[in-house]
């Protein structure tokens, strides 16, 4: 293993431990479910939340206006939120370490490999920008003052996670052509990558990727722990 290898190595293993981490600590504060109701077809309010598309929908998750259990699911909310300013940083940190690995093994080379270099990026500003919308909405009981966040909000929700299908896509075949067991790895980004693109035609699709998402991250850190 060279020292572009062992680099790599290093930044999986710190930003994979983050995101284990952290994901604890999100599962620990986030509301468990809606006050009212989710968004139709998602189980968790958190993703509910994000792909929100009219007040109904924020209002269902959080509670209305003079409903005494809103304060709480806000608070619980929020809390999860600013947390995942942290989060953020560590999955995309992940995916650059991804990255970085394959570069080091000269499984992605030229333009392609710049480019999977800077889809990072894309996915921890899509999800910054979003994250300062969440936090909007959820200090609102107006309808009326939910239309601009709401626009704004799908936008950098469809960016984070398109960027995230797009860089799991993309790496998948590099790492299934790996000669380790991180292969299989690279099989669940792929088929994240493609259930979640699923989403254009149902929306709800972008949570079972989610959860792919996640499964194939705890599988690349585990792989980075006994890389020797």
């Amino acid at each position: 293993m060279d020292d572009d290898e062992r680099r790599a190595i290093r930044i999986l293993r710190w930003s994979g431990g983050a995101a284990l981490l952290l994901t604890v600590a999100m599962l620990a504060v986030f509301p468990a479910g809606p006050v009212e109701r989710n968004v139709p077809g998602f189980v968790s309010p958190v993703v509910g939340f994000e792909l929100a598309s009219e007040p109904d929908h924020v209002l269902g998750i959080l509670g209305r206006a003079g409903d005494p259990r809103r304060v709480e699911a806000v608070r619980r909310m929020n809390l999860g939120n600013t947390i995942d300013f942290a989060f953020m940083i560590a999955y995309s940190a992940l995916y650059f370490g991804i990255v970085s690995l394959l570069r080091a093994r000269g499984a992605v080379t030229g333009g392609a490999a710049t480019f999977l270099t800077c889809l990072p990026i894309v996915m921890w500003l899509g999800d910054l920008l979003e994250n300062v919308q969440l936090l909007t909405l959820a200090g609102l009981t107006d309808p009326s003052a939910m239309a601009g966040p709401l626009g704004r909000l799908r936008v950098f929700t469809i960016m984070k996670w398109h960027a995230l299908f797009g860089t799991s896509l993309l790496v998948a075949l590099p790492i299934w052509r790996q000669p380790s067991w991180w292969r299989w790895a690279g099989l669940v980004l792929g088929v994240a990558g493609a259930v979640g693109f699923g989403s254009v035609a149902y929306l709800p699709a972008i949570e079972t990727a989610g959860y792919l998402l996640g499964i194939a991250w705890l599988l690349t850190w585990i792989y980075a722990l006994r890389a020797s």
